[in-house]
């Protein structure tokens, strides 16, 4: 009875042991998330100074404005930006002198088009803008031709009476397109330029005279609605928060 105990456990060994080295251990499989990881993009807001006016109202005596520019990033190419400002200019177009003072802003945006490399901030931008003035102008002086041939030197300068003096409460409308970039120098701190083409929508045209100059729009041809003007810029960048692309 032993022995057949015995042999009973060395067939069953026998029987199993193929069936056990036959078996592999199993490897956990982990499960895939479908959902792709989304990189998260800063949304900030940037803020900073037009350097042109500021240098330019330091080394002339006909000009003094400044102006201020921000633009909040909304996603990975795509700004919301603004622009304020205020000018005063006095200028001496053919035999017409005058001064013109007032305030403008711009709101639009712009999208970047250049691709950085692993680590860069710099843009190439095309923009559009919706800009407003509000301003006044005043008529110093101007001249009376005399092209007679009898007298010499008769060309009379007027500086007061009829047509001089003030035209206030004025204003002009107009859309930008806006081509540019930045580059960022520091962390936080970008160097741009922005060129800027014009197209007068409409203006409140003063009496017995024109707005040959508007803040913003800056000169003003006759039957020619289209201008141009560009800014030079150094910005800083204030993260706020993190959005998902």
């Amino acid at each position: 009875m032993k022995h057949v105990r015995i042999w009973v456990f060395y067939i069953s060994l026998l029987g199993g042991f193929p069936l056990g080295y036959g078996q592999q251990e199993e490897i956990p499989v982990q499960p895939i998330d479908s959902l792709e990881v989304k990189e998260k993009v800063p949304l900030s807001l940037r803020f900073g100074l037009d350097l042109y006016r500021i240098i330019r109202s330091q080394t002339t005596d006909d000009f003094n404005g400044f102006e201020v520019v921000g633009d909040l990033r909304l996603s990975q190419n795509f700004f919301i930006a603004l622009e304020l400002g205020t000018i005063e200019s006095t200028q001496q177009i053919e035999q017409v002198n005058f001064t013109t003072n007032g305030t403008y802003y711009k709101l639009g945006f712009d999208y970047n088009m250049f691709e950085n490399w692993e680590g860069m901030d710099n843009h190439v931008t095309i923009g559009l803008r919706y800009a407003t003035s509000s301003h006044d102008q005043f008529l110093n002086n101007y001249t009376l031709l005399d092209r007679t041939r009898f007298w010499e030197g008769s060309n009379m300068l007027i500086s007061n009476g009829f047509a001089t003096g003030s035209r206030p409460n004025l204003n002009a409308q107009w859309l930008e397109v806006a081509v540019g970039f930045k580059v960022q120098l520091l962390k936080k701190i970008y160097m741009g330029l922005s060129l800027r083409l014009n197209r007068l929508l409409n203006d409140k045209i003063p009496e017995n005279f024109d707005n040959i100059y508007i803040p913003g729009f800056y000169k003003k041809t006759e039957n020619n609605n289209f201008g141009a003007g560009f800014n030079y810029t150094l910005t800083y960048r204030l993260p706020l928060r993190f959005r998902k692309k």
